[in-house]
């Protein structure tokens, strides 16, 4: 029998808190995911980064590799470069495949019913999905830098930057890393979310819902950049355009799952 997700959330108690916003149940639904998920990443990114240890000892190495044998020194050189770059891929790809495997099981597969059945709304369900894949966006960013940082020697280069680079500035960039993130997170969100309403053509319709959404903010980030060059217009392309394209996404993914989404 089909369920509509609305009618599940009318059939709990009528506590306005607990179904339209409750930060210990979003916790607890955050804890959860990032549990679930940590079980594969976990290892993965622990593996990159033993990757990028030991290629960074095979190019250390040069003198002793070459002592014995000089040609020995670039297969085990070229070898540790590739395995540290095919796994770093590797790692990213995975990510998105786990992550977005977390979100059509928990709102369109066996988990479904389970998950609206329980006394929270949509939009817990929906933020909780949302602050895991930030939190294991970053932590994949971070690994894969220290990774690349640590294969190829590069730390230098990050000090040099670091000194001639203010705190803020710094800031500014992770903040606005941060956004932009969350804005492709949702926009992938919503991608699955209207392609699971419209079965026949799914594939079709999530790559559509990428590719335009992704052309619709480049689109107005270069406009606002070509519409002036002050600071301002500069902050708003990095927090502005993410914060309010995230609030439009979030707000039609919320939408499809309240009122459009028939569960099992």
């Amino acid at each position: 029998m089909l369920t509509e997700t609305k009618n599940l959330e009318n059939n709990r108690p009528a506590d306005g808190i607990d179904i339209k916003l409750s930060f210990s149940r979003f916790f607890k639904l955050l804890k959860y995911e990032l549990a679930a998920s940590s079980k594969v990443l976990v290892p993965i990114y622990c593996a990159v980064l033993v990757i990028g240890v030991l290629t960074r000892f095979a190019v250390a190495n040069k003198v002793d590799f070459k002592s014995s044998s000089f040609s020995f020194y670039f297969e085990m050189k070229g070898i540790m470069e590739f395995l540290c770059f095919s796994l770093l891929t590797a790692a990213v790809c995975i990510s998105i495949v786990i992550l977005t495997g977390r979100f059509k099981k928990s709102f369109f597969g066996s988990e479904a019913y389970l998950n609206f059945s329980l006394p929270v709304g949509v939009s817990n369900h929906l933020a909780s999905k949302l602050v895991s894949c930030i939190i294991w966006g970053i932590a994949c960013t971070a690994v894969g830098l220290v990774s690349s940082l640590t294969a190829w020697n590069g730390w230098g280069n990050v000090s040099y930057w670091f000194e001639n680079e203010n705190v803020w500035s710094v800031l500014g960039i992770c903040s606005g890393y941060i956004l932009w993130l969350s804005s492709g997170i949702l926009l992938f969100f919503l991608a699955m979310c209207t392609g699971h309403i419209v079965p026949k053509f799914k594939r079709v319709i999530e790559i559509l819902i990428v590719i335009v959404g992704l052309t619709i903010e480049g689109n107005v980030a270069g406009y606002v950049d070509n519409l002036s060059s002050s600071d301002a217009a500069a902050c708003f392309i990095v927090f502005g355009v993410p914060v309010v394209f995230s609030a439009i996404w979030f707000a039609i993914c919320y939408l499809i799952l309240r009122f459009r989404l028939d569960i099992e």
